[in-house]
């Protein structure tokens, strides 16, 4: 045979535009390049690069028959089959054979020899050492792409918790707790290993494989498809390369982990280890979802010290030994279908692992995942409207076969920029080793909001949740189609211009609406009033009241895109005239951002000034509002399709007005005496149904038991009300009680306020 090297073959190939292979490793390339310094595929492209016009690229390529991360110890088949890196011929044929048609290849960042060229030695064998170290670079590069599919080496649970026991800072707390209970080590030990039992995941790649079936089984059932945004996964796969990844999804439904695991699986990701709470630790998904990487962690501490110690070293253990973590910041399912205002305990303990060098470093992704529709909804609205949670169990899990025969939409998930926290640490300069105990704590709190902020921004427009919004946008039973088609327009118009995310839906708009229309007929939502003839002009849609809270959650879904358009529209319709003030909206825009801030979570880096101002841009844009030669602080002037839009946008945020009003008139049961948080939300429960039959207030959605509860923790902090401690008959059994803080001053501000921003008159409490 000729020499290819020798005869010019691979030159002219690549002269010719053809594509080749080589292999970073192996023994017979080992023993040419090494050995006898003789041929190296790496060198003679570099010299065929001298003398070409154009770039050639060498594309790192990892070609994987298996994605199982497997164990540290050596089982029967690896002494029979050879080790894995390292195949026998008998092994090769063998994994081809049972694994050829789930082969998995990725690529990673092409090299351009063109740009390396310049950096060569003339002299020979130093140019040797820098084409092996850049084989060595191209060699890293598939490992990162390799580490990225399939993850570190899985211990096993036994192995992982001998590690976590013997840890020095775990022995020396559990030596100080035996020294204070005066009871002997071993008994410590044994409570921390029930812990552990508790807690700790036991991953099985073979359980992941099953998974993957059973899952596409049920999605293709449940869903018209999952869509993911292959843009930010790249990102997301670039990361992972490089990074020990916490993915920080938004908690919408029960099938959110089971989502977000099955996307990465699908797409050459390895799947988290995920934090889930310990309700779904009951048999058979418990065991089931320990196989799958859930690890369990308790709703609350509750004093328990100790188990808290074990928790925080198991989670840090496992970012130390490399593994991604999956937790969800809102701690629990959004009733609402907006995001719940995070929890900072597992987000402490991650930034905690970095500080104590158990890992450099955590590239944190905030996860969107949307849906048309969700399988819990029907419960949502139960639980809103007082109904009490339901805990999980294998009797609702007999009960959920029904969901089966629903069709639900579409799933979106799309990935916001990964965040690192050393990056994050460095631009704000925060000294996590100097910290007060309060600076710390407002530092979780930013980082925590700016995920939940990122999270949001990534979310899409779905068809059922425009179409919600703009139902909810007036408080009439009845809308016509024509009045609803213009205000979901005008929703649109406003999103395109802000440069908000649609779902893929949204080709035809009209269309579009239509389909959404008839299904939310089909699930009884909505109601078309049919006519005795067939020359009614226009289509009338109604709503129940209970059916409301089940659009309340759609429009929530995108609230926040909304929100800075319904502040300024509210304070513009409060001004009760066409040319408005800015330095009012500013005031009015304030006051409300504080008013909600349990309800809502803002960008963190915009200023009210800007928010404003960026809002007014769109305004105009579309011809809502004119600009005005100023006269004082009058700058716009407000057109009359601008007033139409107006009332929709104000009509999107009036239920939570409304909310916070009943509340603020539910404090007269406090002077008559004391209640618990459960009897008191009763009481205001009942006030808001009065309100609502005598029409103080219009909006059924504004009855909602988590609404109620964000205000009292609002009106807490303002002093409107006040609580105390009763410890009861038993001595271990603590129970706070709400009371009238006795200041009628402020409870009379704040619902001027409300009545002035709803032009309510009547809602003025004296």
């Amino acid at each position: 045979m000729p020499d290819p090297y020798g005869d010019g073959y691979y030159r002219r190939k690549i002269v010719e535009n053809h594509a080749g292979i080589f292999f970073l490793l192996g023994e017979k390339g080992y023993y040419q390049r090494t050995v006898l310094v003789r041929h190296d595929p790496l060198e003679h492209l570099l010299d065929i690069q001298k003398d070409l016009d154009r770039p050639i690229y060498v594309v790192p390529l990892v070609l994987l028959y298996s994605r199982d991360p497997g164990r540290q110890r050596r089982g029967f088949w690896e002494i029979v089959l050879g080790n894995p890196e390292k195949p026998s011929f008998l092994r090769k044929i063998v994994s081809f054979i049972r694994s050829y048609a789930n082969a998995v290849m990725e690529v990673g960042e092409p090299l351009n020899l063109r740009e390396v060229l310049p950096e060569l030695s003339e002299d020979r064998w130093e140019r040797r050492k820098q084409i092996f170290q850049l084989r060595r670079s191209l060699i890293d590069a598939t490992n990162e792409i390799r580490r990225a599919i399939v993850g570190p080496q899985i211990k096993s649970k036994l192995e992982l918790k001998e590690i976590i026991l013997h840890h020095p800072r775990l022995e020396a707390f559990m030596q100080r707790r035996a020294r204070a209970r005066g009871e002997e080590l071993w008994k410590i030990r044994k409570e921390a290993d029930g812990y552990l039992d508790e807690i700790a995941a036991d991953y099985s790649y073979t359980l992941i494989q099953l998974g993957e079936r059973v899952l596409t089984w049920m999605w293709n059932n449940l869903f018209d498809g999952i869509d993911v945004d292959v843009e930010s996964l790249h990102r997301v796969k670039r990361s992972a390369r490089h990074s020990t990844l916490v993915y920080v999804p938004c908690h919408k439904s029960h099938i959110d982990y089971l989502i977000l695991s099955y996307v990465l699986l699908r797409n050459n990701l390895y799947s988290p280890f995920i934090a889930a709470g310990n309700n779904l630790a009951f048999w058979p998904l418990g065991p089931i979802f320990r196989r799958g990487g859930a690890f369990f962690i308790r709703r609350a501490f509750n004093g328990a010290r100790f188990y808290s110690e074990v928790f925080s070293l198991y989670v840090k253990t496992m970012v130390q030994l490399g593994h991604n973590i999956e937790f969800f910041i809102e701690g629990g399912r959004s009733r609402t279908g907006k995001m719940v205002l995070p929890k900072l305990g597992l987000l402490a303990i991650l930034i905690q692992a970095v500080e104590e060098g158990f890992c450099d470093d955590l590239v944190f992704v905030p996860t969107s995942i949307c849906y048309d529709r969700i399988p819990e909804e029907e419960v949502y609205v139960e639980e809103i409207s007082g109904g009490s949670k339901r805990a999980e169990s294998i009797a609702q899990l007999v009960k959920a076969r029904r969901f089966l025969k629903r069709r639900y939409g579409r799933v979106y998930v799309r990935f916001a920029e990964p965040m690192a926290l050393q990056r994050y640490l460095e631009r704000h300069r925060y000294d996590l080793k100097n910290l007060s105990s309060k600076m710390r704590h407002a530092m979780y709190r930013d980082f925590a909001y700016r995920i939940i902020n990122s999270i949001n921004q990534e979310s899409l427009v779905t068809p059922h949740a425009l179409v919600a919004a703009a139902f909810l946008s007036t408080t009439r039973r009845g809308v016509s189609k024509a009045e609803l088609l213009g205000t979901c327009k005008a929703f649109m118009a406003y999103l395109e211009q802000r440069g908000i995310g649609f779902s893929r839906t949204f080709k035809s708009c009209e269309a579009v609406i239509d389909d959404t229309l008839r299904d939310l007929e089909r699930s009884k939502t909505v109601s078309k009033l049919k006519a005795e003839d067939d020359d009614l002009e226009e289509e009338v849609f109604t709503m129940e009241d209970a059916k409301r809270l089940a659009l309340e959650y759609y429009k929530n879904n995108i609230i926040h895109f909304l929100l800075p358009a319904a502040f300024v529209s509210t304070s513009i319709l409060a001004q009760e005239t066409f040319r408005f003030s800015l330095s009012q909206v500013l005031e009015d825009l304030a006051f409300m951002k504080d008013f909600f801030k349990y309800e809502f979570v803002y960008d963190m880096d915009l200023r009210d000034h800007q928010l404003a101002q960026d809002v007014l841009n769109v305004f105009e844009a579309l011809g809502w509002i004119r600009h005005q030669e100023p006269r004082e602080d009058y700058h716009y002037m407000m057109t009359h399709s601008g007033l139409h839009a107006a009332q929709a946008f104000r009509g999107l945020i009036r239920d939570y007005f409304e909310a916070y009003w009943v509340v603020l008139r539910s404090t007269r049961y406090l002077q008559k005496r004391s209640y618990t948080e459960k009897d008191f939300l009763k009481k205001i429960m009942d006030m808001g149904q009065k309100a609502l039959k005598l029409e103080l207030i219009q909006s059924p959605e504004s009855i909602s038991k988590i609404t109620y509860a964000n205000a009292i923790k609002y009106y807490l902090e303002k002093g409107i009300i006040a609580k105390s401690v009763d410890e009861g008959k038993k001595k271990d059994k603590v129970q706070e009680r709400y009371q009238d803080a006795g200041d009628r001053r402020i409870i009379q501000m704040y619902s001027k306020q409300i009545a002035r921003l709803l032009r309510a008159p009547h809602l003025a409490l004296q």
